[in-house]
């Protein structure tokens, strides 16, 4: 079917338009923008999962990993993870086949989750104090 094949093109495009948006509205620090920060740093004085996502999908279209990894470790890692399981999902939709577990299911979604809670209390401990966002008290 052609709305088969067509859907995982949609969606890597809308994907690709939504991180480029992120990296053309990116300001650095100081510079005129949008100034919207963290409320959880903001208020708590902690690192979010995404604290620092911003300006790491900035760094990443400016084509400087060191400073995406240096805002938001996570960023860089989940894009390669979405793009992997993006390109799996399109892979099943044209050749008919089922979308691999890895992708999909709840053992996915409890694996993010466990993931997102792991990088957040890594982050806000002094041992993990190379991940934070450098912003912590926004």
């Amino acid at each position: 079917m052609v709305s088969n094949r067509l859907a995982p093109i949609a969606v890597g495009a809308a994907g690709s338009a939504r991180i480029a948006l992120a990296g053309v509205a990116y300001r650095p620090q100081g510079a005129a923008g949008l100034g919207v920060g963290c409320p959880v740093a903001h208020f708590t004085g902690l690192d979010c999962p995404g604290c620092g996502s911003t300006r790491s999908i900035g760094a990443l279209v400016r084509l400087d990993p060191a400073a995406a990894f240096d805002h938001n470790a996570l960023v860089p890692v989940a894009l390669v993870f979405v793009v992997v399981s993006w390109a799996l999902w399109t892979w099943s939709r044209w050749s008919a086949r089922s979308t691999p577990a890895v992708v999909r299911g709840p053992v996915a979604i409890m694996t993010i989750a466990a993931v997102l809670v792991a990088f957040t209390v890594v982050r806000n401990l002094d041992a993990g104090a190379w991940l934070a966002s450098g912003l912590s008290s926004a």
